[in-house]
């Protein structure tokens, strides 16, 4: 069985310890509302090893000089409500990691689905905070680089304030590649 299929991410999320009531409570203090956590798949939680954009769990290696950091699991999945990935957020650091390099965003399987507000936006959260007081609606960017090439086309894109928009706008200016002219195509000078 292949480790990115859908059903030993789905595997690997379950084994994850669900919410205790202390860490429901901690996160209905940052004003998320107990429906969010639950679903459509619940908010799990493990020890969990932040290396830039990926993270590791803590239980699938033996490294023992360094200590895990506790971190918040979401299932992140397709269109198809097939499972891609599992993202990682510790909110005493702020990091927000994919494990398997595959998810870009919270809520990612969402951007093309109908908006009925006014200006037809797609929400983008700052945090995960933000996300899931929002009962999980709109993205919260992962993997900025990876966001840019899916975001490209999903505007227009609703940001919390003005400088968020231009937080938003630095990940997700792409530069552009460099170009190469063969020196065979250069006109001899006499």
């Amino acid at each position: 069985m292949n480790v990115f299929s859908p059903d030993p991410i789905i595997g690997t999320f379950n084994a994850c310890r669900t919410l205790t009531p202390r860490e429901v409570e901690d996160l209905e203090r940052l004003g998320i509302p107990p429906d969010a956590l639950a679903g459509p798949f619940p908010v799990a939680t493990s020890d969990v090893y932040f290396d830039g954009d990926r993270f590791e769990f803590v239980h699938h290696h033996h490294r023992y000089d360094e200590k895990g950091v506790h971190a918040f699991l979401f299932l992140i999945t397709n269109r198809w409500d097939e499972a891609v990935d599992i993202v990682a957020w510790s909110p005493a650091s702020g990091q927000l990691a994919s494990w398997l390099g595959r998810a870009w965003a919270l809520g990612e399987e969402t951007i093309y689905d109908p908006r009925l507000d006014e200006h037809g936006a797609l929400q983008v959260h700052r945090s995960p905070v933000g996300w899931l007081k929002a009962r999980r609606r709109g993205i919260c960017v992962v993997r900025p680089a990876a966001a840019a090439h899916y975001l490209d086309d999903a505007g227009p894109l609703s940001v919390e304030d003005e400088a968020h928009g231009e937080e938003l706008d630095q990940i997700l200016t792409r530069p552009k590649p460099r170009i190469l002219i063969p020196s065979s195509s250069f006109k001899k000078v006499a």
